[in-house]
Formats: C-alpha cells, sequence, structure tokens
C-alpha cells in the first residue's frame, strides 16, 4: 500500500497544498480501513496510481474553474484561458485512462481529436490573419513614409492606407479574443461532457464525493 501512495503522490504536482493532503490522506485512510495491504490489492480497487491521479487532476481543474474562489485563485482573461486549456489536457489524459470498450474507445477519442483539430485550425487561422493585418499595415505604412518625398500624394495615400489596417487590427484583436476565448470554452464544453459520460467513480471516489 506504501508503494501505491507513493507512486500515486508523484503524480499530484498540480493540486494546491491544501488539496493534496486531503487526497492523500484521504485515499491512504481509505486503503488502510478497507484491508488493501498490498500494491496489487491497491491497485484492484482503485486502479493504477497513474489512471487515479490523472481522475483526481481532472476533477480538480473542473472544480478550479467552477468556483476558483474557494482556492483563493480567481480568475480573469488569459489566466483563465490558460486554465481551460490545462482542463482540456487533464480530461483527455483522465479519459485514456478510463477503461472502456475498444470500439467506444476509438469512438472518443476520434471525436476528441476532430475537436481539437478543428479548434486548433480555427485558432491557427485567426493567430495567422492577425499578424498578416500587423505586418500589411506596417509595410504599407513603411513604404508610404519612403515615398511621400518624391509624390506627396501617393506617400500619403499609403501611409493612410497603412494607419487604417493598422487601425482595424487594434479594433479587431478584442474580437480575435473573444473567437479564441469561444472556442476553447466550446471544446472544454464537449471535453467535460464527454468525460461525464466515460467517466466511471469507484466506491472510494463516490465515498469522498459525500464527505
Amino acid at each position: 500500500m506504501d508503494k501505491y501512495i507513493a507512486e500515486f503522490k508523484s503524480y499530484l504536482n498540480q493540486l494546491s497544498d491544501s488539496e493534496y493532503h486531503e487526497v492523500v490522506s484521504f485515499y491512504t485512510e481509505y486503503l488502510q480501513d478497507g484491508g488493501f495491504d498490498t500494491y496489487e490489492a491497491s491497485v484492484a480497487e482503485l486502479g493504477s496510481p497513474k489512471q487515479l491521479a490523472r481522475k483526481v487532476l481532472a476533477d480538480y481543474s473542473i472544480r478550479l474553474l467552477e468556483s476558483p474562489e474557494k482556492e483563493g485563485q480567481a480568475m480573469r482573461g488569459a489566466a483563465r484561458s490558460r486554465t481551460q486549456v490545462r482542463t482540456i489536457w487533464l480530461i483527455l489524459l483522465a479519459i485514456l485512462s478510463t477503461p472502456v470498450t475498444i470500439p467506444l474507445a476509438i469512438a472518443v477519442l476520434a471525436t476528441l481529436f476532430g475537436v481539437f483539430v478543428a479548434a486548433a485550425a480555427v485558432i491557427f487561422a485567426i493567430v495567422v490573419t492577425i499578424i498578416a493585418l500587423a505586418c500589411a499595415g506596417i509595410l504599407v505604412l513603411g513604404v508610404g513614409i519612403g515615398i511621400i518625398g518624391q509624390s506627396f500624394s501617393t506617400g500619403l495615400v499609403y501611409v493612410g492606407g497603412g494607419l487604417f489596417v493598422i487601425g482595424a487590427f487594434i479594433v479587431l484583436i478584442p474580437v480575435f479574443n473573444w473567437l479564441i476565448r469561444g472556442l476553447i470554452h466550446i471544446t472544454l464544453a464537449i471535453s467535460r461532457w464527454l468525460y461525464g459520460k466515460l467517466s466511471s467513480k469507484n466506491r472510494a471516489e463516490k465515498e469522498r464525493e459525500h464527505k
């Protein structure tokens, strides 16, 4: 049992101190009270240490997003988006650790892969568009400044066009930001739905939920 708990603890580095101690204490007491003295008995009851840890981390990350104030980590903007991306990844790992039938596993992986690829493709397209707008505006502005001494009117047109593109880039940044966050949110929602459908809880997890 000690070997099981030691290995389990090695995967919990992303938890807060309070959550870490609570989780380790709970599962240690559960195994002791249940008489699961050996590593093999612990695995038979709870799954492998890595499987259990991945589910714990996924549940913790989901709970943190739902009520960050409870963990003293009120999140806004980019910090919340980063946490959402991390949660999606942890959910994926937890799903991959869940024993499911082969056809179902293939279907789930195909669905998740499709969602991730689609979201990544759209986000990549948005980022490329942002960079292209910025580069185009700077280029046109530079050309305008370069030729304004030779042809004032033509140079002025280029400068005006460059400033317009740069202005459009600045105005559209919040829109691009909103689109990216929206895609992350949708991907997270789909991931959580799949996790809820596929994640089966053992007796220990059910007992912990009711504490």
